[in-house]
């Protein structure tokens, strides 16, 4: 079902220069925007609430929280919001983690930009709305 309005990414990874890079691939695209960036994943949840992205595009490997660790955070929080992991490893058993803990995809960060905005534009489609996402404790 095609929208009018972009896709909303919030960026998650440790490193300026490569969220740098990221940020300019990905809005060279209209369809997406890049709403937020953080460096580190223990304050997924919080910037996930101010930025409202569809998806987080997030480094598995970070100090402190990891990847993993963020998206059991955010997915029990907010569990309509969907994560595309992003590794320099292609580990098959991490990246089952990876899944088994709520991530929808898994990319190499050596993928081509344009499979990473494929990737963000299949797994957004079925859930963007003009609306806020709910957070699970919000009743």
């Amino acid at each position: 079902m095609p929208t009018n309005f972009p896709i909303r990414v919030m960026l998650v990874d440790d490193n300026p220069r490569f969220r740098a890079v990221l940020r300019a691939l990905l809005e060279r695209d209209d369809a997406i925007v890049v709403v937020g960036e953080a460096d580190r994943g223990d304050r997924i949840v919080e910037l996930a609430a101010q930025h409202d992205p569809h998806v987080v595009l997030m480094d598995l490997s970070m100090p402190g929280v990891d990847g993993l660790e963020a998206t059991l955070a955010l997915k029990s929080h907010f569990p309509g919001i969907e994560v595309v992991m992003l590794s320099m490893s292609d580990d098959q058993e991490g990246i089952g983690s990876v899944l088994a803990g709520g991530a929808s995809a898994f990319l190499n960060k050596s993928t081509p930009a344009s499979e990473i905005v494929d990737t963000l534009k299949q797994r957004s489609s079925a859930r963007r709305t003009p609306a806020r996402w709910i957070s699970a404790d919000a009743t």
